[in-house]
This record gives structure tokens, C-alpha cells and sequence, in this order.
């Protein structure tokens, strides 16, 4: 095990290794190396993996999942766990967006209309939770509504809307040989990294999540900061439904549920993206640039496995293990440093 470690240490990052020396244990040094190994050999070993085209396919997956899950970072950076509902809100907002574009609406109206319903729905979910209410039990009560209402908005159909259209440019065009959600992700990712480094928001976002007593003897409540971080990433889930939206020029309730991908549910996968990012859930420790590199990460994992002919089901159990493996590995880092100290 502790030739392992060693091993581990030497391949990856110099900062990594030294975080390992002073936090975590020579399991977590193993569990990494292994982990690498398997990974570096998939890789290695995969047809048409090491590509091009490939990593521009990989960055566009990892997109939409990416952009939901720099939302939720702020949520679960400010101690307030994770939002359950984020699917069921993609949902809502998808149906909202497709009912205004077939109504001749127009691009601008239609978007302007679902951020607005995605504001209200991040305001309503943060103001229960700043009020106390427990986070899982507010958003699971939350996708039962949202969900309801966009299946009974749409009757359970498909709410089509005609090509060409104006919101081609977002869904399916591209600048410099890269989609433009590809690029908006990007964008979206380093403004995100940027708030929460070089902002007052984004070091009470810190503050609020590493110590609440503290926050609160300064003067920061929860309850406007889980309004503000639920407000985020609802807006994030409605943009990611405008944009799968504009790609197929249709909408229907249950798009989001099931296999998204064929990768699974995706709630699961942008949790999957937070934890996999090795972001903190009890809050203050974490970066919205981790969670765009899990996204990235996972769909790394994905492509692989499609590469390499595995359906829907391992490929869901994959994420599942990866979520689960974040968990161990962050709780026995957290552990050790804390033997240390």
C-alpha cells in the first residue's frame, strides 16, 4: 500500500501530491493512483479516443451537465447541500421556452420568459430553505411541483416549435470551429470562478458555507444568501433547457428525466459533477472551476465507455461509482488532516 502511495504521488500533480503529504493518508494517495492507472490505460487503449474531434465532442457533452453544476456550486459552496429539483426546474423551463417559440414569441420574449420563471422558482426554493426548512426535503417538494406543472402545461406532449428559427445560433451553431454552447459554458465557467475568487459575493458565499455562526456575527444571514446561490442555479437550469431546446427545436416534460445522455438521470449527473470536482457538501471549500472540470472528467469517462461499446447501464453505474468514490476519498482526506492537527 504504501509503494502504491508512493507511486501515486509521483504521477500526479506536484501541488496534489503536496496537499496529499500534508491531508490525507497513504489510502487516499493508493485510491488516487489506482484510479489514474485504470483511467491512463482506458485512454491509452481506446480507438479513436485521442482525437481531435474527439475532445471537441467531449467539451460539448460536458456542457449543458457543466453549466448546471457551476449553479449548484454556489448552492452547496454556501452549506446549503444540493438542490433535488434542478432537473424537474430544466423541465419547467424547457416547456415554458418551446410554448413561447411556437407561439411566435420570438427568441428574446421566450428566453426573457423562462429566466424569469427560473428566477422565481430559485427565489421561492431559497427563501423555504433561509427560512430553515431542510434543503432536501424543500427541493424534492419543489421538483414534485415544477415537474407537475410542466407536465400539465404541455399535457405530457411534445411542444414543437418550426426551424429556422432564432435560437438555432445558441443550439446548434458554432464560432471557430467550436459550438457555441461549448463556448458559453467556457464563458460561464471562468465569470462563475471569478465572482466567487474576486467578489464580496463570492467570499461570503465562502464565509456563509465554511461557518454559519460566524457569518452571522457579521452580519451575513443565510437567509439572503440561499435565495441569491438558489436563484443562480436555477437560472443556470434554465438556461441549459433554452439551449437543448434550441438543438432539437422541441420540448417535452420528461427530456431531462430517466437516461439524459444515456448517462442517467440528470440531477444525478450534475451532483455527480460537484462531487466528482471535489467540492465540499457541508459548504466553504470548493470552486466552481473544480465542478467544470468534473463535468469535463465524466464525460471524459463516458466517451470512453461509448468507445468502447458499453450501454446505458454500466455506463450509469460508472457515474454512480465515481460519485461514491469522491466521497470516500474526500471523507478519509478530511479525516487524516484532521488526525494531523
Amino acid at each position: 500500500m504504501e509503494r502504491l502511495a508512493q507511486f501515486g504521488r509521483s504521477i500526479i500533480p506536484p501541488r496534489f501530491a503536496a496537499w496529499v503529504d500534508r491531508q490525507a493518508s497513504p489510502i487516499v494517495a493508493a485510491l488516487v493512483a489506482l484510479f489514474l492507472i485504470v483511467f491512463i490505460y482506458g485512454a491509452a487503449t481506446t480507438d479513436n479516443f485521442l482525437t481531435v474531434f474527439n475532445f471537441k465532442t467531449i467539451i460539448r457533452d460536458a456542457a449543458l451537465v457543466g453549466i448546471m453544476g457551476i449553479g449548484l456550486t454556489f448552492v452547496t459552496l454556501s452549506g446549503n447541500f444540493f438542490l433535488l429539483s434542478m432537473k424537474e426546474t430544466a423541465a419547467l423551463c424547457i416547456i415554458a421556452f418551446a410554448t413561447g417559440m411556437s407561439q411566435g414569441y420570438g427568441f428574446e420574449l421566450s428566453l426573457l420568459l423562462t429566466l424569469a420563471i427560473a428566477v422565481g422558482a430559485g427565489m421561492a426554493q431559497g427563501l423555504l430553505i433561509g427560512l430553515g426548512g431542510n434543503p432536501i426535503v424543500v427541493t424534492l417538494g419543489a421538483a414534485g411541483i415544477f415537474i407537475g406543472i410542466a407536465s400539465w402545461w404541455s399535457d405530457n406532449l411534445v411542444v414543437s416549435f418550426r426551424r429556422p428559427n432564432d435560437a438555432e445560433w445558441l443550439g446548434t451553431g458554432s464560432f471557430l470551429g467550436l459550438p457555441n454552447i461549448t463556448i458559453a459554458f467556457i464563458l460561464i465557467a471562468i465569470v462563475a470562478e471569478i465572482v466567487l475568487r474576486y467578489t464580496n459575493f463570492g467570499r461570503q458565499v465562502y464565509l456563509v458555507g465554511a461557518n454559519r455562526a460566524a457569518a452571522r456575527a457579521t452580519g451575513h444571514e443565510n437567509l439572503p444568501m440561499a435565495i441569491k446561490v438558489c436563484t443562480i442555479a436555477s437560472v443556470c437550469a434554465g438556461f441549459v433547457a433554452v439551449a437543448f431546446a434550441a438543438q432539437i427545436s422541441s420540448a417535452q416534460a420528461n427530456y431531462f428525466s430517466s437516461e439524459f445522455g444515456s448517462s442517467g438521470d440528470m440531477t444525478i449527473l450534475v451532483i455527480a459533477t460537484v462531487m466528482v470536482g471535489g467540492n465540499s457538501i457541508m459548504g466553504g471549500f470548493g470552486s466552481t472551476l473544480r465542478t467544470s472540470l468534473g463535468a469535463v472528467f465524466i464525460s471524459v469517462v463516458d466517451n470512453m465507455m461509448v468507445l468502447r461499446g458499453f450501454n446505458s447501464g454500466p455506463r450509469v453505474l460508472a457515474v454512480g461509482l465515481m460519485i461514491v468514490f469522491s466521497i470516500i476519498v474526500f471523507s478519509l482526506a478530511r479525516k487524516g488532516a484532521r488526525a494531523q492537527e
